[in-house]
C-alpha cells in the first residue's frame, strides 16, 4: 500500500514539476571528497537544466533527463568521464520513466495534452520502438524480466478503485486482467504473483502464484504478508514477527523456500506499517534498505534511519550510513554504487561509503 501510496504522489508531482520546475532541498548529509578509487565526478550540468536521474544503463552509465528551451532530452551519461551521448528529446509533459530490466529501452509515460497520454518504449539507442496512447491516469507499471515484450498495467483513481492489464508492446494490445489485487508482480514469462488483501487499507494480505494461462491454476504461496519484491532468483516477503515492534525480510527461493530471515524494527504512521525504501539488486542478490533504529511511530521521514546492506547468501549485514534520510536508492548492476535522493543526484560508494553530488550541490551555487 506504502509503495502505491508514495507513487501516486510521486506520479503527481511529477506532472507539477516538470510544467513549472522544483528546486531542490538540501539533503543533509556530509559531502566526501571524490577519491581516486571511485573518480565519481559532479558533472557540469546547470541545477535548472537537470530535472532527474531515471536509472542505470550499466556499471558506468546513468540515463538522466533534463530540461531547456522547452524540450525535455534523456541522455546517456557516465559518471566517471562525463562523456554525455543525446539519446531522445520529446516536447511532451513527463509523468514516468521506467528502464527495462535489461537495460536495453526505457518506457516513456507523458501527456500529450490533458486529455491524451502516450506509452513509448525507447531503445537505448533512440529508436522508438513503440508507442500507445491511452487517457491520461495513475498508472503502476511491472516489466517481465523474462519477456521484455510484456508489461502490467495497474490503474487507479482518486478513490483507489484500480483496474490491472497486460500490454503486449510489440503489438500494442492491451488486455484487462481479472485479478483481485492491484499489488501484482510477474514471476516468470507467464506466471505472475499477487498480494490479496481484505481491502488495500489493510497492512496484511496473502501472497497468491497464478498462471495467466490458466486461471485455474492459483496456489497460496505465503500467508499473512505486508509485501513482497521479486527478482530473477528471489522472491522477498516482509512479514510481522512475533513482537509487534519487529517485522521480518525473508528471503525465498524461486521455489518459496526460506533461506534467510532478517529482522528490523517496525515503524508506522498514520496509514499502518511504515516500509522505508529499498533495492534487491538482481544480479547480486542482495539487497539494500533503511533501517530504523528503534520501533516507534513517525513524525517525520527524516534522519531517524541507517543504510545497510544485507547479503542474504552470506547471511552478513553492513551498515553503509548512519543517521541518513530514507529517500529512494538504486545499486548498480556490480553492486559497488547507489543513486540517492528523490532525484537520484546522488551517488554513493558502498565500498568506502563516501557520498558524491552528480550536479553542482546547493551550497556550491553562490
Amino acid at each position: 500500500m506504502y509503495k502505491i501510496r508514495i507513487s501516486f504522489i510521486i506520479t503527481i508531482l511529477g506532472l507539477l514539476f516538470i510544467s513549472y520546475g522544483c528546486q531542490h532541498e538540501e539533503v543533509p548529509v556530509s559531502k566526501e571528497k571524490n577519491t581516486a578509487s571511485s573518480k565519481v565526478k559532479t558533472l557540469n550540468i546547470q541545477p535548472l537544466e537537470f530535472q532527474r536521474v531515471v536509472g542505470w544503463i550499466d556499471d558506468e552509465n546513468i540515463l538522466i533527463q533534463l530540461k531547456k528551451e522547452g524540450k525535455v532530452t534523456f541522455d546517456r551519461l557516465n559518471v566517471f568521464t562525463e562523456k554525455r551521448h543525446q539519446i531522445y528529446e520529446t516536447t511532451h509533459v513527463i509523468s514516468e520513466v521506467i528502464i527495462s530490466p535489461n537495460r536495453d529501452r526505457f518506457l516513456i509515460y507523458s501527456a500529450k495534452n490533458k486529455d491524451k497520454a502516450a506509452l513509448d518504449v525507447i531503445s537505448m539507442s533512440g529508436a522508438l520502438l513503440s508507442t500507445k496512447e491511452v487517457q491520461p491516469q495513475n498508472i503502476e507499471f511491472s516489466w517481465n524480466r523474462d519477456d521484455q515484450d510484456k508489461m502490467f498495467l495497474t490503474t487507479f483513481d482518486t478513490n483507489w478503485n484500480y483496474q490491472v492489464f497486460r500490454w503486449d508492446i510489440p503489438t500494442g494490445n492491451i488486455t484487462k486482467l481479472n485479478t483481485s489485487s492491484p499489488f501484482v508482480s510477474w514471476y516468470s514469462d507467464n506466471l505472475f504473483v499477487f498480494n490479496q488483501k481484505s481491502s488495500p487499507q489493510k497492512d496484511r494480505g496473502d501472497l497468491y502464484l497464478e498462471d495467466m494461462r490458466d486461471k485455474a491454476v492459483k496456489s497460496l504461496v505465503v500467508a499473512d504478508v505486508y509485501q513482497f519484491a521479486v527478482s530473477t532468483n528471489t522472491l522477498l516477503t516482509m512479514e510481522p514477527s512475533k513482537e509487534d515492534k519487529t517485522m521480518i525480510y525473508n528471503f525465498r527461493t524461486v521455489g518459496f523456500e526460506s533461506y534467510y530471515k532478517y529482522k528490523a524494527p517496525r515503524v508506522y504512521d498514520e496509514l499502518g506499517t511504515f516500509f522505508p525504501f529499498y533495492d534487491l539488486n538482481v544480479e547480486k542478490e542482495t539487497f539494500l534498505t533503511f533501517e530504523p533504529y528503534e520501533s516507534k511511530k513517525l513524525k517525520d521521514h527524516g534522519s531517524e534511519f541507517k543504510l545497510v546492506k544485507i547479503d542474504p547468501k552470506d547471511k552478513k549485514t553492513e551498515t553503509i550510513l548512519e543517521l541518513t534520510n530514507n529517500e529512494p536508492i538504486m545499486t548498480s548492476p556490480n553492486g559497488r554504487y547507489c543513486l540517492y535522493g528523490y532525484l537520484f543526484d546522488q551517488i554513493i560508494d558502498l565500498e568506502t561509503k563516501n557520498i558524491f553530488y552528480l550536479i553542482p550541490h546547493r551550497d556550491k551555487m553562490y
